[in-house]
């Protein structure tokens, strides 16, 4: 119950001011005919997505008490993209379903109703939706580099104003009921003040902890481990979370990005191996010791210790192995039994297999080290014959979103439960 405590209160902040709505004037007036019909339904529209834009603006933040109504980041945002593509289609269908009470007028009252400035509050309403959609055009067609990517998503805030400005000025339910007013401006303060803390408080609140670099180790020409040494205080951690990290110098830029922990969750240090998958993780094999880090976080509540089944099933994609070494690192002797499946092509991209099998030797981990140019690629039924009584076992993935999604899909085939299947998709971050 408590993995459905936020998505419940989406649900119920959007619909308040709906219904609302519904009580301001009497139904058979609202839909007496259909520009009636058409007029109402833009208006509900143009509520709905302006209530679920505030409340994407909170979500967009990584606030760590959204995180516990949601249980884990990666699950804020994915509704955060869910939401945002709910909202977008709203406010888009909102001038569009009202423009047909001006259409019943005339051709040339329909097309100046959506040319600019001869309505100021109207005009807000147009720019901030062109706005809006050439966002969502480059976020879904065009493949920018995640630092431009990021600047771009900060134009989000100006949308919200503009819309925030054509909800306040026009003359509309908003402006004529107190209630509804008071409520959608306070939802939209709110929203305001999350994006202002996004930008300019979120280090400070968040209390983002400052590490040295202490070391790079690279394991293999793809894969770099960093070892960071806090400069004052550590960070407290569950094996299997996760931190943002933003390099403070250095030339790799200041854009922060998630990485799992790999380190045991009983020392100071954190240990982050990392894949070269592009600009910015290929450059981090160049970096210098010494280079100031700041750590956010950690968040995630992908750990062995949030599942109350002790007998597990690890299965890691590649450098999916990272927070499996940290729960394995800091496994301790109290009834845990665990197979891990460490998935890669061939031997030599297993860059962690040496300590590895000595965990496997002090304590209670099964290894299976599976090497897909030799055996072909893991799946739901291998597994079944690998580790018996695969049913009665909880099962924990971590990898690429296609590894992952795929091995839950095969593993649901065979009937195991969903709520037995455990991942995180970073991807979504």
């Amino acid at each position: 119950m408590r993995k459905k405590i936020g998505v419940l209160s989406i649900i119920a902040i959007a619909l308040i001011p709906l219904i609302r709505w519904f009580f301001i004037d009497p139904l058979n007036y609202r839909f007496f005919n259909f520009v009636g019909t058409m007029t109402s339904l833009g208006q509900i529209a143009g509520i709905l997505g302006f209530a679920l834009f505030s409340i994407n603006l909170i979500l967009s933040a990584r606030i760590k008490i959204v995180e516990r109504f949601f249980y884990g980041l990666n699950k804020v945002y994915n509704y955060h993209h869910q939401i945002g593509a709910i909202s977008f289609s709203l406010l888009l269908f909102h001038p569009l379903l009202l423009v047909v009470s001006y259409l019943s007028v005339s051709l040339r009252s329909a097309a100046e109703f959506f040319i600019p400035f001869n309505n100021i509050p109207v005009t807000y309403g147009i720019f901030s939706l062109l706005i809006m959609i050439l966002l969502m055009v480059l976020t879904i067609y065009i493949k920018l580099k995640y630092n431009i990517w990021k600047f771009s998503h900060k134009f989000m805030v100006i949308v919200f104003v503009l819309a925030l400005l054509h909800a306040l000025f026009i003359s509309s339910d908003i402006s004529r009921d107190a209630f509804l007013r008071i409520y959608l401006m306070s939802l939209a303060f709110v929203g305001l003040a999350v994006g202002a803390y996004q930008s300019f408080l979120s280090k400070l609140i968040n209390n983002n902890r400052i590490f040295n670099l202490k070391s790079v180790n690279i394991l293999n020409p793809q894969v770099v481990e960093l070892e960071l040494e806090p400069k004052n205080k550590g960070i407290k951690f569950f094996p299997g979370q996760f931190v943002f990290i933003s390099f403070l110098a250095g030339s790799v830029g200041s854009e922060s990005h998630p990485f799992s922990i790999s380190s045991a969750d009983n020392g100071n240090n954190l240990r982050i191996v990392i894949k070269s998958l592009g600009d910015f993780t290929d450059k981090l094999k160049n970096l210098q010791p010494g280079l100031p880090v700041s750590v956010e976080g950690p968040y995630g509540k992908f750990s062995h210790l949030n599942i109350l089944n002790k007998n597990q099933v690890w299965v890691a994609g590649g450098v999916g192995i990272t927070p499996f070494v940290s729960m394995a690192r800091s496994l301790k002797d109290d009834g845990y039994f665990i197979d891990l499946y460490y998935c890669v092509n061939t031997p030599e991209e297993a860059v962690l297999m040496t300590e590895l099998k000595e965990l496997e030797m002090n304590k209670k981990i099964r290894l299976i080290p599976w090497y897909s140019a030799e055996r072909g690629y893991l799946d739901a039924k291998k597994m079944f014959e690998l580790s018996p009584g695969l049913e009665n076992k909880d099962i924990l993935i971590c990898g690429p979103a296609p590894f992952m999604f795929g091995l839950k899909k095969q593993l649901m085939d065979l009937n195991i439960k969903s709520k037995h299947i455990h991942f995180e998709n970073f991807k979504l971050l």
